[in-house]
């Protein structure tokens, strides 16, 4: 590393970007092949909002890998994909969304998608309001946690909450149901009050498959209300508009013994589902 690119990161730690730019400038004038100079360019401009600028640097540093002697050669396609995913964060933060799924979709073409470029993707149909495949990238991101490497996790989660309180209904993108069916997700743990609690959470939330996972983590932990907990997974599958599951549900719940307070509902609910079944 150079002294100026040590100098540079030192100085964008303490807020001085301005300065920083200037130390980066110098390094790109001593050694112009390096593109990790032009990542800690693009990254100060970014934190100035310059994102224009930003997204130029990245695409300097993109074009000019393929020459950069200071990496292993069967690396390289993983670190351009990695730098296409940044560049992509950039023109979301630029609100070009859509060039920011074309490069994605180069970052991808190079390298299998991986969580970090599936909540890119994510974030560009948010901003164009395609929630519905905007929570598709974001349950594969999450299956790609699950199987893989769960760094990204609780930023996914947040993803969703939010996602689902945009889009302003249930949040039950195709691929949740997928992941859910699979089995590809990780079993919550808890006491049974602590996973009913966080199942009831999620599905006021309108994360509908994700209560559906916290309620089974529940069951199997043979909880006390174990009618209630059954009833709240019908009322999720009348959600879902599968009625005959609620049913199902439903008469679990009846025949589960539910407090005399819980029976009426439990009864209301199940002689509709019976009607509305397929």
């Amino acid at each position: 590393m150079s002294d100026f690119i040590e100098k540079a990161e030192e100085l964008a730690l303490s807020g001085k970007f301005e300065e920083a730019l200037g130390k980066y400038d110098e390094a790109i004038g001593e050694d112009p092949s390096d593109p990790l100079t032009y990542v800690g360019k693009a990254s100060v401009l970014k934190a100035l909002g310059r994102y224009d600028e930003c997204i130029e640097c990245m695409d300097t540093a993109v074009r000019i890998i393929p020459e950069w002697k200071g990496t292993d050669p069967e690396r390289i396609p993983a670190f351009t994909s990695m730098l296409l995913v940044l560049k992509a964060e950039a023109q979301l933060y630029a609100e070009k969304p859509n060039e920011a799924l074309v490069t994605v979709d180069e970052a991808d073409e190079i390298r299998t998608a991986d969580a970090a470029s599936l909540v890119v993707r994510a974030q560009a149909y948010a901003q164009l309001q395609n929630y519905e495949a905007a929570g598709n990238c974001l349950y594969r991101a999450e299956e790609w946690c699950f199987l893989h490497d769960d760094a990204m996790l609780t930023q996914i989660w947040l993803s969703k909450v939010h996602l689902a309180k945009e889009a302003g209904k249930p949040f039950v993108p195709p691929y949740a149901s997928e992941v859910y069916k699979s089995g590809n997700w990780r079993t919550p743990v808890g006491t049974a009050e602590e996973l009913f609690e966080r199942g009831n959470n999620l599905r006021s939330e309108g994360l509908l498959y994700d209560a559906l996972r916290y309620y089974d983590a529940c069951l199997a932990a043979e909880p006390k209300n174990k009618a209630l907990v059954l009833f709240f997974r019908g009322i999720i599958f009348e959600q879902l508009k599968n009625f005959g599951e609620a049913y199902s549900m439903y008469s679990d719940a009846l025949a589960a013994g539910p407090a005399p307070e819980d029976e009426m509902k439990i009864r209301v609910r199940w002689a509709n589902a019976k009607s509305r079944r397929i």
